[in-house]
């Protein structure tokens, strides 16, 4: 199960916050400013990955809902932690 969220947390960092991601978020927004606000937020995409992983590795809950909810809760508290651990650099 660990393992199960933390690539759900990563995938979901990646896609929301990652550099790389920018112009696929970018595009997305340009496409359909719905699934633009999906590929930018942790949560809503939380619940997407989380879908995605049922569907194309392991079910952790035996429910593609259950795990899209799961994935959803767990990323954004570890989303949470993590912006509040991080320094801020003022000069950004």
């Amino acid at each position: 199960m660990l393992t199960w969220i933390l690539v759900s947390f990563g995938i979901t960092i990646a896609v929301t916050t990652a550099t790389i991601f920018k112009p696929l978020r970018e595009r997305a927004a340009n496409l359909n400013p719905v699934l633009g606000k999906v590929v930018n937020c942790p949560m809503c995409f939380g619940f997407w990955s989380g879908i995605l992983l049922n569907i194309f590795w392991k079910s952790i809950t035996d429910s593609i809902f259950l795990d899209g909810c799961l994935s959803l809760a767990t990323c954004w508290l570890l989303y949470c932690i993590c912006l509040k651990l991080t320094v801020q650099d003022e000069r950004a």
